[in-house]
């Protein structure tokens, strides 16, 4: 089953926004200033779903742990193996 990045970039949207309303509420609790925890809570979510897309992207490139239902088998993918190239 293929996705397309988009799907993965509202992906990271919808967890970071639970995260966003998290981490907002515990930074003010400690410092009690409205403006500087949505600063921070702003910058931190910002970087928290960049990381998340570039993350999900590079497992998406990964062939371990796939796999397809062929004739109603599980089929799983074997990773690709690597082979020394020898010079001559």
């Amino acid at each position: 089953m293929a996705s397309i990045p988009l799907r993965s970039f509202i992906k990271g949207v919808c967890w970071e926004t639970i995260s966003f309303i998290l981490t907002f509420f515990a930074v003010y609790l400690v410092y009690g200033n409205f403006i500087d925890s949505l600063k921070f809570s702003l910058v931190l979510t910002t970087i928290k779903i960049l990381l998340f897309f570039i993350h999900e992207r590079l497992w998406k490139k990964m062939r371990w742990g796939k796999y397809h239902i062929i004739n109603g088998r599980e089929v799983f993918e074997k990773a690709r193996k690597r082979r020394k190239r020898v010079r001559k």
